[in-house]
């Protein structure tokens, strides 16, 4: 995690040193000292979103392999269903074939 580096001692110094009184510069220091520990807590870092975006991947990986998973399966039926239809047809072609081959065997003999 990404760490700010703030010394409010060095803070304090760098405002005391610029004519700052003393005890403005520790109310400064204080103050920005506090800002940075409640802004802390929302910060955003890579690691965090690296995180979140792992976690939002691995979300939709899970939704997608449902989804192909229904599909296949429906696939499956359908071939079921177009095996059934095939083995039909091939009922139905025969039961017209038969009569029909029996009357071209009639003509021909």
């Amino acid at each position: 995690m990404a760490a700010i580096a703030f010394d409010p001692l060095e803070y304090a110094r760098a405002l005391e040193s610029s004519g700052v009184p003393r005890e403005q510069a520790e109310v400064h220091a204080k103050a920005m000292t506090q800002v940075f520990v409640h802004n802390m807590d929302a910060l955003v870092t890579r690691d965090y979103l690296d995180t979140r975006f792992t976690e939002f991947e691995t979300r939709i990986e899970a939704k997608m392999d449902r989804r192909f998973a229904q599909v296949d399966a429906r696939f499956a039926e359908m071939e079921v269903r177009f095996a059934r239809i095939n083995v039909m047809l091939g009922v139905i072609l025969v039961a017209v074939a038969i009569p029909v081959l029996q009357t071209l065997l009639t003509w021909v003999s």
